[in-house]
């Protein structure tokens, strides 16, 4: 039996063997082969009839792409270009690829395919093209992801979170000039909570304030746990007035709510600082200074209440 031949049949058989989708493109992006996994991931995934892409370019599938993997395309474009025309010796991209009954991720990788007896930098005469599902890989990602931007014993976000989506909205308003505020909470005589009643009791109630702030405010809102007694909260689209509105809220909410930790009830209120974003500022920083100093302002005036920042050059001699 002709060597060649039996080389190209093994090489089929280990193709189709792989579990990722392979296909095998000439130098202009047409598709000349495909594998056993790709064909069963093209039936698996389409609506009626089942397309052939034996003769398809798949650089133009790529270009006109919508859906959820449509914001990849174009690196991929440019990145199997890059190995059609021998710049690069390997390109890959992860891409979502999500169908209505699941989410899912694959890998893409795409090598160079030449001749037997062709070496490096000589013409490839097209590309091998893998997309290997990376799914679970990427949903443990994303466990990981959301535990580091979660406090563990309130279920809120933490504070290195709120900074990272706090600054995002703080340039938003830099840019575009639309109303943001910030709230600083502090429960009051946190200290003799966890002195009179053990810091189980006080772990009770930062889990129970937290609960309350998920239902005082906006599914849009950021209320996240600040550190040790300390909340914070990003009121994205509100002004002034607006926040100084929703501080009330919440400290009445706190005011008139019965933790039951053991056989006690515990009594607990917070004192809130406001402040809005500002054109002069240069970042979060500026913003979350005026909030503590308005917080400040709260305790110093007896707590369990809401007071806002005010700037020295709106104050009148």
């Amino acid at each position: 039996m002709n060597s060649t031949l039996v080389e190209d049949e093994i090489a089929v058989a280990v193709i189709d063997a792989l579990t990722s989708q392979i296909c095998v493109v000439d130098p202009e992006g047409v598709i000349f082969a495909i594998n056993r996994a790709w064909k069963r991931f093209t039936v698996d995934n389409s609506a009626g009839q089942v397309p052939d892409h034996i003769g398809v370019n798949y650089l133009d599938v790529c270009r006109h792409s919508v859906g959820p993997a449509s914001e990849e395309a174009p690196d991929f474009v440019r990145g199997l270009n890059a190995v059609l025309r021998g710049e690069r010796e390997f390109f890959q991209i992860e891409y979502p690829c999500h169908s209505p009954k699941e989410m899912r991720w694959f890998l893409a990788r795409v090598s160079p395919l030449r001749r037997r007896s062709a070496s490096i930098g000589q013409a490839n005469i097209g590309a091998v093209i893998s997309h290997m599902n990376i799914t679970d890989r990427k949903l443990v990602e994303m466990d990981y992801a959301r535990l580091a931007a979660t406090d563990p014993l309130t279920g809120l976000p933490n504070r290195r979170f709120f900074n990272e989506f706090a600054k995002l909205d703080m340039d938003r308003f830099l840019r575009f000039g639309e109303p943001s505020s910030l709230l600083m909470v502090d429960l009051d005589h946190f200290k003799i909570i966890n002195d009179t009643y053990g810091h189980p009791a006080g772990d009770d109630v930062l889990r129970s304030v937290a609960s309350l702030g998920k239902l005082v405010f906006r599914s849009s809102d950021l209320f996240a746990r600040w550190g040790g007694e300390e909340f914070v909260c990003l009121l994205p689209g509100t002004d002034e007035w607006g926040a100084i509105f929703a501080a009330e809220k919440l400290r009445s909410a706190v005011e008139h709510l019965s933790i039951v930790s053991g056989e006690n009830v515990i009594p607990v209120t917070a004192s809130v600082g406001v402040s809005s974003f500002d054109k002069t500022d240069r970042g979060m920083d500026s913003a979350l200074l005026r909030a503590d100093k308005a917080l400040y302002l709260a305790k110093d005036d007896g707590r369990n209440c809401v007071r806002s920042y005010v700037r020295p050059e709106s104050i009148q001699a």
